[in-house]
């Protein structure tokens, strides 16, 4: 069984390296940040899962083992700068007092069900069986959380409450697109099947109905006179009921020849016969509520705006705080270990 969380298989390819490597060369210290270190074992870990991640995520895009390496070979300098910033992070933590138990325990309970397990003492039986530590991976998984809370509570929230109303205002009128609600339309029918009779046929027919409706004939009595037996809508003097409009494709509950051709009339017209894969449709306007905007007060909205606007200047914030718990940390990085942003010790 394939667990699904990348922590299992870190901690797979640790103890496969272990295996593989000589002792000293695995706990030889490729970098140490304030009081801890990073060795050898954790860097060439890291560099096995981002190999992993590369390959799964390029060969379903279709790209050849070059494309992989390439891609490989240009990510790889960065995993010791993300090696340090996660144990800056964790360092962090301890000294915020973070502690993320219950999330922990929430997340593993979670990871044991997604994995097909009654409970987490199967799931934890069947992981050591695959040569995993369960106390090990809850410790990575612990790590992730608290690094998240520390982003979350020294980045991001002094961003969310610096916000301005002006500031929000002006995204709102950008992005009022965003905000609108769904228009609605109901909508009655009467449908004539081809039952072995030509297209055209079926068409002329409904044209001369729609011009009998037009000229006055009332639409219930037009659904009894002449809509399908076995229409569904038929018992209901037509009614189609309520259908959503303006939405995206992929949620659109009406098909488009229809919602186009109610685009154009009034409440109480009918359309032109509109040609459907057994039959013809002539459909009714009953009611129509157009899309809104939802108010810029909507606790919805502001949410959103908060949360957006967060996340576009979160990446940037999130870098500077970065860049100052280097400057205040000691770092040093062993000779021949060079990363994007720090130069080995050269002593």
């Amino acid at each position: 069984m394939k667990f699904a969380f990348r922590t299992l298989t870190a901690m797979l390819m640790i103890s496969a390296l272990a295996a593989a490597q000589e002792p000293e060369l695995i706990n030889e210290i490729v970098a140490r940040v304030n009081n801890e270190i990073i060795t050898r074992a954790d860097y060439l870990a890291a560099l096995q899962e981002l190999k992993a991640d590369v390959v799964r995520q390029l060969q379903a895009q279709g790209k050849n083992t070059a494309q992989v390496d390439e891609e490989y070979n240009k990510l790889k300098p960065s995993i010791l700068d993300l090696m340090i910033d996660n144990m800056l992070l964790e360092q962090k933590a301890k000294e915020l007092g973070i502690d993320a138990e219950a999330e922990l325990n929430q997340e593993w309970a979670a990871i044991a069900k997604r994995n097909g397990f009654a409970n987490v003492i199967e799931f934890e039986k069947a992981i050591r069986q695959q040569g995993i530590d369960p106390d090990g991976a809850r410790a990575s998984i612990r790590k992730e959380i608290q690094r998240e809370y520390v982003m979350q509570q020294e980045v991001r929230a002094p961003i969310f409450r610096s916000l301005r109303d002006q500031e929000r205002r002006e995204y709102y009128d950008k992005n009022k697109d965003v905000f609108m609600t769904p228009g609605e339309v109901k909508l009655s029918e009467i449908f004539l099947p081809l039952e072995g009779y030509t297209a055209a046929d079926v068409e002329q027919r409904a044209r001369r109905i729609v011009a009998e409706i037009r000229a006055g004939l009332d639409f219930a009595e037009a659904v009894q006179k002449y809509s399908a037996a076995s229409r569904g809508s038929k018992a209901q003097k037509g009614e189609m009921g309520a259908f959503k409009i303006g939405v995206p494709k992929e949620n659109r509950e009406l098909r488009e020849e229809v919602e186009a051709a109610i685009s154009n009339i009034k409440v109480g017209e009918v359309t032109e016969p509109i040609r459907i894969q057994d039959g013809f449709q002539i459909v009714r306007l009953d009611d129509r509520k157009i899309p809104q905007a939802l108010p810029y007060e909507d606790a919805r909205v502001q949410n959103y705006i908060g949360r957006q606007l967060t996340m576009e200047r979160g990446e940037e914030a999130r870098r500077k705080y970065l860049k100052r718990l280097r400057e205040e940390a000691f770092i040093k990085i062993a000779k021949g270990y060079e990363t994007a942003q720090a130069q080995p010790d050269k002593k």
